[in-house]
This record gives C-alpha cells, structure tokens and sequence, in this order.
C-alpha cells in the first residue's frame, strides 16, 4: 500500500502547511526622490484654458498643423538645397546672366 502514495521530500512537508498569499491589488509603487521632470511651457496650461469649446479645439488643431506644414516645407527646402548645391539652376543662372549682358 506504501507503493501507492508518492513519497514527500521534508522541506516539501514544511511548505505544505504555510498559509497561502493574499489575493488582492498590488501596492502602489513608491515614487522615486529628486526633482520633478522639467516640462515644456505649453505643457503648464490647463486644458481648458485652450479646448473650452469645439471650435477653439479645432481651431488650435489647424493653427497647429499650419504652422507644421510652414516650418516642415522650409526646413525640407534647405535640406534639399543643401544636399544638391551646385547642380540647381538657381547656383549656376549667375554664369548665364553675366554672360548674356
């Protein structure tokens, strides 16, 4: 009848009779000392203060993307030029206008 029971090793026995976890949330992580991270000026306003309304939402969003789309195409524009200078015709039209006069 000894053959039918698996034998249990002692340090198995010990844990046996431990009470088990608490099930429950986890405590809230501590959080770390120092000094706040900086944040961008914009960052401070309140939401509010700029999306009271729709349209001061949508408003914000083209202004926004406006000014995206001016300072994208100007700096893609010097990129470009700065990549191919020499070999555009505003470079070289100088060697053709003095030549003409």
């Amino acid at each position: 009848m000894s053959a039918l029971y698996k034998q249990v090793s002692p340090q198995r026995r010990a844990h046996a009779h431990t009470p088990p976890t608490p099930i429950g949330p986890a405590p809230a992580p501590t959080p770390l000392p120092g000094p706040k991270p900086n944040r961008a000026p914009i960052a401070n306003l309140h939401p509010s203060l700029i999306f009271r309304r729709n349209t001061a939402f949508v408003g914000a969003v083209f202004a926004g993307a406006f000014a995206f789309e001016l300072a994208y195409d100007n700096g893609m524009d010097k990129v470009w030029d700065k990549i191919n200078k020499g070999r555009q015709w505003k470079d070289i039209r100088h060697k053709y206008v003095e030549a003409e006069e």
